[in-house]
């Protein structure tokens, strides 16, 4: 599986700065990293609940919006490990980390999607069967 597709930003860095390399890379989050060492995570989740009603907030550094020590995986863990820990803590991004805390790669529900794709090339969602009650029946945007 291919964790290699992330980005990562300094301490020193601002949202703005930091909204501007995750676009780029067309990442959803960002690995915040001090010396070369994981410290916080930023993600399009701290967008919306921090900063999108926060007119301020896009030239403040990027600490105060990410989420500090988050969850992590060496590389001997498994894909279940990972899956495992995003279940329990509700989360949708296990950095992988070095034991000295320098990043190698970054877990997310879309490296499963992926993975599975690329497994499975025959199986499109048209062959899954839809069930109406796990949709809303109230519309939510466009």
């Amino acid at each position: 599986m291919d964790l290699s597709d992330y980005c990562t930003v300094d301490v020193g860095t601002s949202v703005r700065d930091a909204l501007s390399q995750m676009q780029a890379t067309h990442c959803r989050n960002a690995l915040v990293l001090q010396d070369g060492k994981l410290t916080g995570i930023f993600t399009d989740r701290d967008v919306l609940m921090k900063v999108a009603d926060n007119g301020e907030a896009l030239g403040k550094p990027i600490t105060q919006f990410m989420t500090p020590d988050p969850f992590t995986l060496s590389k001997a863990a498994t894909a279940a490990d990972a899956l495992a820990l995003m279940a329990r803590h509700h989360i949708r991004n296990v950095p992988i980390v070095e034991d000295d805390g320098s990043v190698v790669g970054n877990f997310t529900h879309f490296s499963v999607l992926d993975f599975l794709a690329e497994q499975f090339p025959d199986i499109t969602l048209d062959s899954y069967p839809v069930y109406p009650r796990r949709f809303s029946r109230r519309r939510h945007g466009g």
